[in-house]
């Protein structure tokens, strides 16, 4: 493990989230032993190269009842864990890659939990017990046969024991109901309306939650022998035969294993047809739900919407009473106007205080002084008066002015005006 840790700071160095993705794949490590840290260039559709994190070797998965090592290549993005792995079945030179709902021809594996990945809720060890789940009702591979001899019989024997050698993977003739497992027997997947991307390029829809339910022994059962022919249990003599008789039961012998076959062949079929059916209906259902979210939503905003014009008319509605009340006010107040006497000017204006009443009348008695300098000036000028006359009122105009002013400037220190020049 300590190996494992440093090589996986090496391999993460250039990875988002190295931290998260050490934890998550020591985590795989201590649950499968057989899967090993490895860096290689992932090439992907669009002739990108990436040297990305693979996990590979081996996981164990259950198919009637023994333990199978299935080989994959797990490739983690550099974005991990917030976007999914890909995921390849690695066959060695003695298996053969068995196309189906979850594999494609190249090895590629699809399955929902890629498609609906969400961290944190999605991880790598709950996508490999999904992967061994969905392998164990469906394996990925299968090995290779060498072609019959005339000698043997068409149908396998029962199954070995656990424990009594063999491969370690499911075999085309011994591991699966139906009797080739050819891309020409294999129907053609998905139906419209639900299928995977053969590619790997377009998403799919969610299928039922997994883990699925064990499958049901096939007809015929694979799970114990066949019953010795004929039964040890019972004594038997056997008449002395023919030739031919032996063929003939030999011949039956095989019709009843085709018979098995054909029916688990069949039942196989009809169970893959059903999720397939299931399938579809999930997503439609899925895709339902969402139109229904959405128009929730869309509701939702359109109450909002109505409850925020109805505010606003009601606050309209209430400025329109207000302007319609001044307005009526103002009506009033010109009325009563126009009804009124002249008003006097010295009455219009009164002071709220008295010393701004002493201010005002002082400012207003000194702007009159000016005014009479001014135009004592120009009765001079006219020769309306002589010229002793004007020195004497200008001079005393001039010293009322000054103590006028006197008074505003002290008047304004008094009320806490800011001074004026002049």
């Amino acid at each position: 493990m300590g190996s494992h840790e440093a090589y996986l700071r090496s391999a993460l160095s250039k990875y988002r989230h190295p931290d998260m993705t050490k934890r998550e794949v020591l985590n795989i490590f201590q649950n499968f032993s057989d899967l090993r840290p490895n860096v290689m260039n992932y090439v992907f559709n669009d002739g990108a190269k990436k040297e990305l994190l693979c996990l590979d070797g081996t996981i164990p998965v259950t198919y009637k009842g023994k333990t199978y090592n299935i080989p994959i290549c797990i490739y983690l993005m550099d974005t991990h864990p917030y976007n999914p792995p890909i995921i390849y079945v690695k066959p060695t030179s003695t298996m053969q890659i068995k196309p189906g709902r979850h594999v494609d021809a190249v090895g590629r594996v699809y399955l929902p939990y890629l498609h609906e990945w969400k961290y944190p809720s999605s991880d790598l060890l709950g996508l490999i017990q999904v992967m061994a789940i969905v392998f164990g009702d469906e394996p990925p591979v299968f090995s290779k046969q060498a072609a019959p001899s005339a000698s043997m019989p068409p149908y396998p024997m029962p199954q070995q024991p656990p424990g009594a050698g063999g491969t370690p993977y499911p075999t085309a003739a011994g591991g699966m109901p139906m009797p080739n497992f050819s891309s020409a027997n294999t129907p053609s997947y998905p139906p419209a309306g639900g299928q995977y991307p053969p590619s790997g390029v377009q998403p799919y829809p969610g299928f039922p939650s997994y883990p699925q339910p064990p499958q049901p022994s096939y007809p015929g059962g694979y799970q114990q022998p066949y019953p010795s022919y004929p039964p040890q249990s019972q004594p038997y003599n056997p008449p002395v035969a023919s030739q031919s008789a032996v063929t003939n039961s030999n011949n039956m012998l095989s019709e009843e294993q085709i018979r098995l076959s054909l029916l688990s062949a069949v039942e196989d079929k009809m169970k893959r047809r059903l999720r397939e059916i299931l399938a579809q209906a999930q997503a439609e259902t899925d895709v339902l739900k969402k139109t229904q979210e959405d128009l929730q939503r869309g509701r939702q905003k359109l109450d909002d919407m109505l409850q925020k014009l109805e505010r606003e008319q009601n606050e309209v509605e209430k400025n329109i009473r207000l302007l319609r009340e001044k307005d009526e006010e103002i009506k009033v107040i010109l009325d009563k106007m126009e009804n009124r006497d002249e008003v006097s000017i010295d009455e219009a204006v009164v002071p709220t205080a008295p010393l701004y009443k002493q201010l005002l009348n002082a400012f207003a008695e000194e702007q009159a002084t000016e005014d009479a300098i001014y135009y004592m000036g120009e009765a001079l000028r006219k020769g309306v008066i002589e010229l002793d006359v004007f020195l004497k009122q200008v001079r005393e105009l001039s010293r009322k002015q000054f103590m006028l002013r006197m008074l505003i400037h002290k008047c304004r220190q008094k009320a806490g005006l800011p001074d004026i020049s002049g």
